[in-house]
């Protein structure tokens, strides 16, 4: 097993491997192969980085575990030393007493701060020794979940709280949370223009949502439109992230291949698939699949990214094969049989609404199977 553990010392952090010598490393720094570490086990480091360092750390430490890899981490825990801090006895006898409550929680909520005394000869100017920031196990949890992180156990032990976490899925431009409020407005907001537009469904409907991730839009459409939806994604983590945490009465999730979609043909009175195409070398056959699967009538809504106003780059878009002008995506369309074609758009590439239009950074279509 490849295990790892990050050390601190004075304002340097470490990285050190099973039976090998350490190394420099800034924590939020990538210091190992993606997906190359099974147990990562971090003690005693967040509470010295910044808010910004500890998010950017996490994420580094989450792509840096294989899947199934686990990270344990241990931190103190503020609320105990804030309720210290409030029961101590605030006089100059407490003050010069290292064990009383006065000096424990001083200590808790801003470090040691040892060599910071400039009376002294080693007085050191850098305030290596001070916290930057603080950790109970509500920040701790939602520290581990923004990044990534499922099958999250956090024990609380006086004064310090022990967490162990799982990456059960890659992350890459998949959205991986329990919480609406950490998906990112612009998926969100695709999913609301599809519940808006298919608003007419009822409760005797079915509904197709393929590349669903973790299932928050098939959950939302389920819960706006009444009809029964069915949530399709090929990994298969995903999936059982979102019979977790994302399903109600009219939700069902299954883990399938598009390419080899189990869903009967003339089934689906809507197919909604958003950022999919792009990911796949095989764009008109999906689509393809999408016009079989849909009863007459039906309506697909699908988006991608617009060539035209954020060309296609291998670098910035790493899952990304190709991006499509509006007249590729009509195209396609038009070629699986699609009719009535409209565009909309998304202007913001991070939170975005749409509107009606074709200029925007993400187009979304919808169009008819006659």
């Amino acid at each position: 097993m490849n295990k790892c553990q990050l050390v601190r010392k004075d304002q340097q952090y470490w990285l050190k491997q099973a039976n090998s010598q350490l190394s420099l490393t800034n924590v939020w720094d990538r210091f190992i192969e993606n997906n190359s570490i099974e147990h990562l086990t971090v003690s005693n480091i967040l509470p010295y980085l910044t808010s910004m360092e500890a998010d950017l750390a996490m994420l580094t430490w989450f792509d840096s575990l294989a899947i199934k890899g686990e990270i344990q981490l241990s931190v103190p825990n503020i609320d105990y030393f804030i309720q210290l801090w409030q029961s101590a006895t605030w006089d100059n006898q407490d003050l010069l007493n290292a064990d009383s409550n006065a000096r424990k929680a001083f200590a808790g909520l801003w470090g040691g701060q040892q060599n910071c005394n400039p009376r002294n000869d080693n007085y050191q100017t850098n305030q290596h020794d001070i916290y930057k920031s603080g950790y109970n196990q509500a920040r701790l949890k939602l520290l581990l979940e923004r990044a990534g992180f499922c099958e999250i156990q956090i024990h609380v032990e006086g004064a310090q709280i022990n967490a162990n976490a799982t990456k059960t899925m890659l992350r890459g431009e998949r959205q991986i949370s329990t919480h609406y409020d950490q998906i990112r407005p612009d998926h969100l907001n695709r999913y609301e223009f599809a519940c808006e537009q298919l608003a007419g469904l009822t409760q005797e409907d079915q509904v197709l949502d393929l590349a669903c991730g973790i299932g928050y839009g098939t959950l939302m459409l389920a819960k706006h439109t009444g009809a029964k939806v069915t949530g399709v994604d090929i990994e298969q983590a995903a999936i059982a992230h979102a019979k977790q945490h994302f399903n109600n009465e009219n939700t069902t999730f299954s883990c399938q291949d598009a390419k080899l979609l189990d869903i009967a043909a003339n089934t689906q009175d809507a197919v909604v698939s958003f950022e999919t195409i792009e990911h796949v070398d095989f764009d008109q056959q999906l689509l393809d699949v999408f016009f079989e699967v849909l009863k007459p009538g039906g309506h697909l809504i699908c988006s991608t990214p617009n060539q035209d106003v954020m060309p296609f780059d291998p670098v910035k878009f790493e899952f990304h094969l190709k991006h499509y002008t509006n007249r590729e995506l009509v195209d396609l369309l038009l070629t699986s049989g699609f009719r009535d074609v409209e565009l909309y758009a998304q202007h913001d590439p991070v939170s975005g609404r749409v509107v009606a239009g074709s200029d925007g950074c993400f187009t979304l279509a919808k169009a008819v199977k006659p």
